[in-house]
């Protein structure tokens, strides 16, 4: 039985009204971080998360650093029939638990929207995993959702209820621990806001096409309503929802 678009977890509803930047702090905070992390010409960077194959054209552009994206299928890499593109940045289809590259491999590995996903137990798993495949000294970059306070039980339904899937924030203390238990030291960290539903958010990560969004909402009462629930929910309780931008050391 097919699944309705508005059942689907909260970035697949976003992505079927036609949003295309589906982290939870956008472009702004892609950007942050990576001038967090000062990537330059001379390295080699893992990206990980929603259409990472644009976001490592994207960093190779920014920074010259050299990318490989982490994707699910043929059809979202972006530069195999480039040459000069591939050059700087290239894909490879893998799990992000089992990544198909060899020990020490990158300089650097960016992961967007993918941890918040998972259980910690996997989360954990997942970082010892980018542990491995990074250099020694090699530097990581999170952009996760963040609880900007510790969540009630209240909060953490409601969340529920208006992501219909697997999401697991954590508060930042939570994300140290977890970097640290995973073989990272010299956490540092930033906080964003969700820019999911802020007009900010929209204009910036959709421009002129932000509208269209709204239409779609518009399109009949069940998509209006799971919408408007999630816009509330971010809105009214904005002083418990973050974006995380961590940034840490291989040990």
């Amino acid at each position: 039985m097919a699944i309705m678009a508005d059942q689907l977890p909260l970035p697949d509803f976003l992505a079927s009204l036609g949003k295309t930047e589906l982290k939870p702090g956008g472009a702004y905070a892609t950007g942050a971080l990576l001038r967090m992390l000062d990537m330059n010409g001379h390295e080699h960077a893992l990206v990980v998360g929603p259409h990472a194959a644009n976001t490592a054209l994207f960093a190779s552009m920014t920074t010259q650093a050299t990318t490989e994206a982490l994707v699910s299928a043929e059809a979202e890499k972006l530069t195999e029939n480039d040459p000069a593109l591939k050059r700087r940045s290239t894909a490879k289809i893998g799990k992000v638990e089992e990544l198909p590259f060899d020990d020490a491999h990158f300089d650097v590995a960016v992961i967007e929207a993918t941890l918040s996903y998972q259980s910690p137990e996997r989360q954990l798993l997942t970082l010892k995993e980018i542990h491995r495949v990074l250099k020694p000294g090699g530097r990581i970059g999170l952009h996760e959702l963040a609880w900007r306070q510790p969540s009630t039980p209240e909060v953490e339904r409601r969340l529920a209820d208006v992501w219909q899937g697997s999401v697991n924030p954590a508060v930042v203390r939570g994300w140290w621990d977890i970097l640290e238990q995973a073989g990272f030291s010299d956490v540092q960290n930033e906080m964003a806001v969700v820019s999911y539903f802020t007009r900010a958010g929209l204009n910036s990560d959709e421009g002129d096409t932000a509208i269209d969004i709204f239409h779609a909402a518009f399109a009949n009462e069940e998509t209006l309503d799971r919408f408007y629930a999630a816009y509330r929910e971010f809105t009214e309780n904005r002083h418990y929802y973050g974006v995380i931008l961590a940034t840490a050391t291989k040990a």
